[in-house]
Parts: structure tokens; C-alpha cells; sequence
């Protein structure tokens, strides 16, 4: 009878984790690539087909750090001989671990040496592990193989305390050793053994489960039977098998190890958090706390050939290794495919879909992207003159940015992302033929528009220029041909290493402390001279009476609202990333052990906008620094409404961050437009050099404390219902 493979969804198997091996036959040898992965002061060795790429970024599973030691895998040659019994080592190795071994040099249903070299009709992982350090140690496992096949079986001897595996070979089991005993060796002995390793909680107990009035005698004549009534199923079991060897002189109670899928039982899956690791005790093979026992005499007992470290280290992060291979594999092929336009890391970040990642996700990037590219198509649009009015201008950047047109475009890519969890206590026994399905979830258009502007935010931030982004533009065919080359050079950057505004290191609110050096203005004064304005800036503007003039800002309104969005959202998003998004704080956030509102999330970079982007802000700060009494054609309607609310904004103290926005109900709306179209101003005719001089310098400290505050305004807005979370 053929046995049928079993069947498992991983979505897309990438070459590196399922390539054959390249066979070299003149040569007689075979190319590795070495992956060397630190763990908890340890070393752990993948071996794939194919080289991968890290980020160098470590990760989280199950309270264990686990961190690629070199940024790419290592390339090795290994004859013919050697890599068949590295394929050998790992078939009876997993066999072991999964417990499917029939014998001890007989796995269950294993794959062919074939299926490691030569394409398979069903894709395969066909990563492998070695044991090793800085290089394999072969040593250990032709000692490994020559146990297993050569049945070279090593006794073991009494000693004080064993932190060795053992196995017996009929019927074949790998086990640790729980209890050493000898012929005169008490049963009240062993019985305060298991109750000082909390197997059980007390005699009564114990007496109940072996079914015991009397506990004397010895041990070993329980084990045997000899005038003890009817036990427990394992004792009648031993009891039905028992058998020792005369010359015997020990004895020994054993538990056979977990089987693969055991180690982290209690853990979840979806969080890769193990409550066991958390508390210290890393989770174990040995099965110290299981009520199974087995018997053996010193004689029908061998020294299992690896070591607990070295197993408990496979069974503790393999499968998890092999998940974040996956996201690893698709990333450095993402990467390729995008010319290394932008970081690994961020490739990681920008593939990854919330089903797949909660806590780390492309919703950041995407956030990001959208504002950069919001900012390209309108300063692109800005150039063209025919384009007259914001309507024609607003229309247009529309047709660019919808779901459906950026969907397209992504469509065309051809992308492998991460759009659903693996869950790795699932993963079978890769050592037998797996039937994987590679088929990935389908995206929604707005999930694959979402994704093209998270792969625009990581290139932009790779080095924070807009060529990077233009590049990417021309890759993914996108439409754009912007050519003044004053609005796609510099960056928005605000250097935040020195704050002159706020050297006394308290958490006021700016404005608070701003009116105190520089109060509103007392007076009430309209259409002053316009130099007299430039020299406020600091700047000549050969259009600043297009800009602060009712009915001809409308152009430069829509590229100063892009202009400021993007200044914001890129410095919050720089300075929250460093706060708020490190990978021990996502870690804590899937554990439960900080709340969500402590990792950064695409609804506080929203909270960011409706803070320092909403017409109450601008137009307080369009006021606080007299715009008002430079703009011309203002209707004498808008200048008593100004008038009131000047009125109000004197009186104001500014105690907190909720002050501010509630002057969009009094401030008509014409000041932030003329906030924004004087920023259009100044970077058509110097750039964003001067940009960031000018309304950079009073951004910052909004933005310096509304990232410190970020919990705090991020609630305040939920509870308003301005935000989602």
C-alpha cells in the first residue's frame, strides 16, 4: 500500500526554502548555504538551497531572542558523501522528534535522497539543520548516523544526576531518564520523588492513582508485580512486559520525550507567546511533569547520541524559524524585484498584511506612502498650467491615487506577501512528502492599493528622497513626470537633536509657552505692507500676493495642503518609530503586556493629521503669527469673524493639547488655506530647505510634543470619534 502525502496550506514556497540542491556530479559535490541563527546565547544552523538575505532584524517566539548572525547565508561546498548524511541525520532526527520513527534506523513514510536534489512534482521545504557553532560538526553527526544505522549502541552508567537523552530498542524510545533506583530501593522513596517534583501533590494521591492500601516494600517489586494488587494502566503495562537482565544492578523510570508538536502546549500560537519560556523555564523535551512512565534495566539502555541543548533548541524555535522564513524569503525577492530601491526590513514590514502580522504591518508604511505620493502627483500637477483651479487640480490627483488605478499597478508586480498567519504548531514533518499548498489569499483592491503605497513609503524612507520614490515610480510604470527639479530635491526633515524652544524640559503645551515670550497681537490691523511680511519669513516671495490673496491662492492652497501633510506625517512617523515601534515593544504588545495604544498604528498617524493638520490648528497659527493682517481681498464679514476670534485666542491660556483644535468652529477656514498656499510659496521658489527653516521650526515643537503625548491626544481623539484605532 502506497502511503498517500499529507496535505498542509503555506501559501507560495519561495526557492530558497525549496529549491533542489545543486548537484555538482563531475565534482562529486554539493553547494549549502549556511544560516546561522543566534538563540539565547546558543547557535542554531539552517541549511537552504538557495542564499537568503536578512534585515538583521531579531525577533520574538516564545520569549526567545532570535537574531541572524551574518546579513547574508554563508556558501559552502560538501562532498556528495557528506550532504547524504546530513540529508540521513535530519530524516531520522525529525523521525525522532515527531516520534514517527518505526525503528531506530527506520523512519515512517521519510522522503528519498532524491527529492533533496532533484525538482519534485510537489514543492518541498528543504531547509535542514546541523549541528555546529561557527561551522557543522560533522563529527556529531556520523556519531548520530553511525548509532542510528551501524546500531553502534552506547551504554550509559550510573551516575549522581543524567542530563543525558537515552533510548531503548525494543520497542524503540527516546527518553530521559526520571528515576535511578536498585534492587533495595524503597517504593516510599520514589513515591516523595514524585511529590518533590510536583507530579503529584501528596501520598493520598499517589495512593488513589496506584491503587495502593500499603506502600511497602521495594520499588522494583511493585514494578514486578510480587504481591501488590491490580494498578494503574502504565504500571500494568510495565508489569505485563517486565523484564530485566539477572546481572542488572540499576534501574531506571523513564518518560518518553515530547513529541515535536508538544513543546510550547499551552502556548498561543498566534501571539508566539509561551507563558512556561516567559517564567524561565525555557519548555523542554523532557517530560518531567507527565504521569507516563517506563521501565528498563541498565542493560536494554543506550546513550541517545545528541544532546538535550541541541534538541531542545530544534523543538523549541524550528518551526517558528521556518515561518519567518517564509516572510525572509518573500522580502529578499521583493527586494530584488524593486532594484533595492528600498531596506529589507521595511520590505518586511510593507508585505506583511494584518491577518499575517498584527503588530507589525504594511498599515505604517502605508500611511506614509500615501502622503508622498500625494505630495509627487501634486507637485507634478502644479507644474502644469493648464490644470488653473484647485477643483481641476483636486480631480486629476484623484484619478492617480484611487484604489483602483494604484491596484492596477500592482497588479502588474506580480508580488508573493504574507496575507495570512502560519501557524507553526501545525507545520508537518518536513522530512516526509508534503503536499503544500501554495495558493495565497486573495487581496481586495484596496489591500493591493494599500500595499503599493506601503512599498512607496519603505523606498522614500530608505534615504528620505523623493528619487528614490520617482524610480520606483518609473519601475511600476506609474504616471508621473514632474521635471522642476526644486520640488523633488531635499527633504522634509526637522532635526529634533536641538530644540531652542523648549530647553526647560517640561511637558506644557507649546503654545502655552509661546504666548507668554509673544503674546496674540493686541490690535486688530488688515492689509499691511506685504514686505513687511517677507520680513517676518526672513524671505522674499515673487509670489507671495498670489499666495495671501481671496480667490488667487487656490493653486498654491492645494500644494501647500500636500506640502504640509507630508512634513508631518514623515517627522511623527520618524520620531514615533524610534518611541513606539521597536521589535521588543511589538513583542510586549502580542503579548498582552503593554496596550495596543503603546505601539504605533496607522489611526495615531491619523491623529497626527487631525492634531496639526486640521483648520483649527493652522488657523491659529495662521493668526498667532499675523497672517491675517498681510492677506488682501479679505470680505468684511472674514475679517469680523478674524476679529472675534483674535478676541478669543488672547483670552486663551492653552493649557492643553484640546484647546487648539476647537477654534476650526470660530477661525474661517481662509486662514489655513493661506497657511498652506504661504508654505506652496516658499518651496516653489526655494525649496525644502527653506521650507523647514521656516514652518519647520514651527512645527516642531508641536511635533516634538505631540509624539511625546501620542497615548494621551490618541485617546482623547477615539473617544471623540475622530480616529479609529
Amino acid at each position: 500500500m502506497v502511503d498517500t502525502p499529507s496535505i498542509q496550506f503555506l501559501g507560495y514556497l519561495a526557492p530558497q526554502l525549496s529549491s533542489p540542491y545543486k548537484f555538482f556530479e563531475e565534482k562529486e559535490t554539493v553547494l549549502i548555504y549556511l544560516n546561522y541563527f543566534e538563540i539565547d546565547n546558543q547557535m542554531l544552523i539552517l541549511l537552504s538551497p538557495c542564499p537568503l538575505e536578512y534585515s538583521q532584524q531579531s525577533f520574538i517566539a516564545f520569549s526567545s531572542t532570535i537574531r541572524p548572525r551574518y546579513r547574508v547565508s554563508q556558501k559552502l561546498m560538501v562532498s556528495l558523501d557528506q550532504f547524504k548524511s546530513i540529508v540521513s541525520f535530519n530524516i531520522l532526527l525529525f523521525g525522532d522528534l515527531y516520534q514517527t520513527n518505526k525503528t531506530q534506523s527506520q523512519p515512517f513514510n521519510a522522503r528519498n535522497f532524491q527529492t533533496f536534489i532533484a525538482p519534485n512534482p510537489l514543492p518541498q521545504i528543504n531547509i535542514l539543520v546541523v549541528p555546529g557553532v561557527y561551522s557543522i560538526h560533522f563529527d556529531q553527526i556520523y556519531e548520530f548516523l553511525e548509532s542510528k544505522l551501524a546500531q553502534k549502541n552506547q551504554q550509559i552508567y550510573p551516575q549522581p544526576k543524567f542530563d543525558i537523552l537515552v533510548y531503548t530498542t525494543n520497542p524503540y524510545r527516546v527518553c530521559n531518564i526520571q528515576y535511578q533506583f536498585d534492587k533495595t530501593t524503597q517504593l516510599i522513596d520514589y513515591f516523595f520523588y514524585l511529590i518533590d517534583n510536583q507530579i503529584y501533590s501528596d501520598i493520598n494521591e499517589i495512593q488513589q492513582i496506584f491503587m495502593l492500601d500499603d506502600i511497602k516494600g521495594t520499588l522494583l517489586e511493585f514494578l514486578s508485580g510480587r504481591n501488590y494488587p491490580t494498578s494503574a494502566n502504565f504500571i500494568q503495562f510495565i508489569r505485563k512486559n517486565f523484564s530485566y537482565n539477572a546481572q542488572d544492578t540499576k534501574f531506571y523510570i523513564l518518560q518518553q520525550i515530547k513529541g515535536f508538536n508538544q513543546i510550547h502546549q499551552n502556548a498561543d500560537y498566534v501571539k508566539t507567546f509561551c507563558q512556561n519560556c516567559e517564567d524561565g523555564n525555557k519548555c523542554t523535551l523532557l517530560s518531567s511533569q507527565n504521569q507516563q512512565i517506563y521501565f528498563a534495566g541498565q542493560s536494554s539502555l543506550f546513550k541517545y547520541p545528541l544532546s538535550v541543548k541541541f534538541m531542545d533548541l530544534v523543538c523549541r524555535t524550528f518551526s517558528q524559524l521556518i515561518c519567518q522564513l517564509f516572510l525572509i524569503a518573500n522580502a529578499q525577492n521583493v527586494t530584488y524585484q524593486l532594484n533595492r530601491l528600498a531596506n529589507i526590513d521595511k520590505i518586511e514590514e510593507a508585505i506583511s498584511c494584518p491577518s499575517f502580522n498584527p503588530q507589525r504591518n504594511y498599515q505604517n508604511l502605508e500611511m506614509l506612502g500615501d502622503v508622498v505620493i500625494k505630495y509627487l502627483t501634486s507637485a507634478m500637477l502644479f507644474e502644469d498650467p493648464k490644470y488653473k483651479t484647485e477643483n481641476t487640480l483636486s480631480s486629476a490627483r484623484v484619478r492617480l491615487i484611487t484604489n483602483k488605478h494604484l491596484s492596477s499597478i500592482y497588479g502588474h508586480l506580480k508580488l508573493n506577501i504574507m496575507n495570512f498567519k502560519i501557524n507553526s504548531k501545525k507545520l508537518l514533518n518536513h522530512m516526509m512528502m508534503i503536499i503544500n499548498e501554495q495558493e495565497d489569499s486573495k487581496l481586495s483592491l484596496k489591500q493591493q492599493a494599500d500595499i503599493y503605497e506601503a512599498l512607496c513609503g519603505a523606498c522614500y524612507i530608505k534615504n528620505y528622497q523623493f528619487k528614490d520614490l520617482m524610480d520606483f515610480f518609473k519601475l511600476t510604470r506609474f504616471e508621473f513626470k514632474g521635471s522642476v527639479p526644486q520640488y523633488y530635491k531635499g527633504n522634509p526633515l526637522i532635526d529634533f537633536s536641538v530644540n531652542s524652544q523648549d530647553l526647560d524640559h517640561d511637558n506644557d503645551y507649546p503654545l502655552k509657552k509661546q504666548i507668554v515670550k509673544r503674546p496674540f497681537s493686541e490690535t486688530v490691523k488688515f492689509d499691511q505692507p506685504l514686505e513687511e511680511f517677507q520680513d517676518y519669513l526672513g524671505c522674499k516671495l515673487n509670489f507671495i500676493a498670489e499666495a495671501m490673496t481671496v480667490d488667487q491662492f487656490e493653486r498654491l492652497e492645494f500644494f501647500g495642503d500636500a506640502i504640509l501633510e507630508l512634513l508631518v506625517i514623515v517627522n511623527v512617523h520618524k520620531e514615533c518609530e524610534k518611541l513606539y515601534y521597536n521589535p521588543r515593544q511589538q513583542q510586549l504588545c502580542r503579548e498582552g503586556k503593554i496596550p495596543q495604544k503603546l505601539l504605533l498604528c496607522p489611526g495615531m498617524l491619523h491623529t497626527a493629521k487631525i492634531s496639526l493638520l486640521d483648520s483649527g490648528f493652522m488657523g491659529t497659527m495662521a493668526i498667532y503669527h499675523n497672517f491675517h493682517q498681510y492677506a488682501r481681498n479679505l470680505p468684511k464679514e472674514i475679517q469680523n469673524s478674524i476679529t472675534k476670534a483674535l478676541g478669543l485666542l488672547r483670552e486663551d491660556q492653552f493649557t492643553d493639547f484640546r484647546r487648539i483644535n476647537q477654534y476650526s468652529q470660530y477661525i474661517p477656514k481662509i486662514m489655513s488655506d493661506l497657511w498652506e498656499s504661504v508654505a506652496a510659496c516658499i518651496l516653489a521658489e526655494y525649496g525644502w530647505e527653506k521650507v523647514i527653516e521656516i514652518y519647520g521650526e514651527m512645527y516642531k515643537p508641536y511635533i516634538k510634543y505631540f509624539v511625546e503625548n501620542i497615548s494621551l491626544i490618541y485617546d482623547f481623539c477615539q473617544s471623540t470619534g475622530n480616529v479609529k484605532s
